[in-house]
């Protein structure tokens, strides 16, 4: 793996696990109070997990670049999440309207890196594939 591309990968998986780990992490112990209707307890509870969610697959982004030669398939599943992601919010575009230039930011950063970690993963590693 040339050095510059280790730099590129490090670099972006690092800045995406970090602005996921962060703001989930906060919303997870800094959460709306959802008051006493049991609808509104579910939204949040609900509301709750998924940044539970995303501050686990930031700390899975940051654990990668510890030693990213052999993160391969973890860099493709970033990648494959963020495309999904990506898919989401397009599809949002065409059934709940456009929405304010932050979201649309998000959009093309999102791609960005989707395209990134999929089309130049780490290579695979082919030095235990030939077992005597």
């Amino acid at each position: 793996m040339q050095k510059r591309h280790k730099r590129l990968l490090v670099a972006l998986l690092m800045l995406f696990g970090l602005s996921l780990l962060v703001p989930g992490a906060i919303v997870i112990f800094h959460p709306e109070p959802a008051g006493l209707n049991t609808q509104m307890a579910d939204q949040a509870n609900q509301f709750r997990a998924l940044h539970g969610m995303m501050a686990g697959l930031g700390v899975m982004a940051c654990l990668a670049c510890y030693r990213i030669e052999r993160e391969r398939t973890l860099v493709i599943g970033i990648g494959l999440t963020l495309a999904l992601v990506v898919a989401a919010r397009v599809y949002s575009l065409f059934s709940e309207g456009v929405p304010d230039w932050p979201t649309l930011f998000y959009l093309v950063i999102e791609s960005i890196l989707a395209l990134i970690f999929l089309r130049y993963p780490p290579p695979a590693d082919n030095t235990g594939a030939l077992l005597d």
